[in-house]
């Protein structure tokens, strides 16, 4: 019965990592497109804010997953270099 678990947990990991990924910077770049009326400039502050989260996201969603990977290795049996 634990198995199913971890893969419903692992499933929702990822469902949160893409709404993260699609709708933060969909957000931030609304955010930006306000303040690009308030201001009267070009779409600036939406392409701004929305490639800076962006970037920011792509790049959270690499290091947890590096991370995570390295977590898994170190609990290997043979990562620890014991040789048999």
């Amino acid at each position: 019965m634990a198995k199913p678990v971890r893969a419903l947990e692992a499933a929702e990991d990822g469902v949160v990592a893409a709404f993260e990924l699609v709708l933060t910077p969909a957000l931030f770049g609304f955010f930006g497109y306000l303040v690009d009326r308030w201001l009267g400039t070009g779409p600036v502050f939406l392409a701004l804010l929305a490639g800076v989260v962006a970037v920011y996201e792509v790049w959270k969603l690499w290091y947890t997953y590096t991370q995570k990977m390295k977590a898994y290795e170190e609990a290997l049996p043979d990562a620890k270099g014991i040789d048999e």
